[in-house]
């Protein structure tokens, strides 16, 4: 299965946590891939521009980035972000988080993700944390 790197997943990465780390090597040794959606990497460039030295946050997170396959945003997971937003009107996720799991979903993929409660009352969504 590929799993999907969510936003403090990778901070983690670009911090270099011993744990982050660990997953990474675990999941390569595993043959599997690391994505992440469009929804994380504009939540980490939000990061990267609050940064006082831009300029080699810049460097540094497109470096990071770079081996990352990038999931967009398309019509089914557009979709589905509105079935879930519908079904969950009595419990609502915060609407980025709902459109992650969206993109998420309908990739078939796993989110590694520090903030399970977050994603845990998504049906059908497959969680993990490091």
């Amino acid at each position: 299965m590929t799993y999907c790197a969510d936003t403090d997943f990778l901070i983690d990465l670009k911090d270099q946590d011993d744990k982050a780390m660990a997953k990474v090597e675990e999941l390569e040794s595993k043959g599997e891939t690391l994505s992440t959606t469009a929804i994380n990497v504009a939540e980490f460039y939000f990061g990267v521009y609050r940064s006082n030295d831009k300029e080699r946050a810049l460097i540094e997170a497109n470096a990071l980035l770079e081996p990352f396959a990038i999931l967009d945003l398309d019509f089914e997971s557009a979709r589905l972000y509105g079935e879930l937003a519908g079904n969950l009107k009595s419990n609502m996720v915060a609407p980025l988080d709902l459109l992650i799991a969206s993109i998420v979903l309908s990739n078939k993929q796993r989110l590694l993700t520090r903030n399970k409660k977050h994603f845990t009352r998504i049906p059908g969504l497959n969680v993990e944390g490091w």
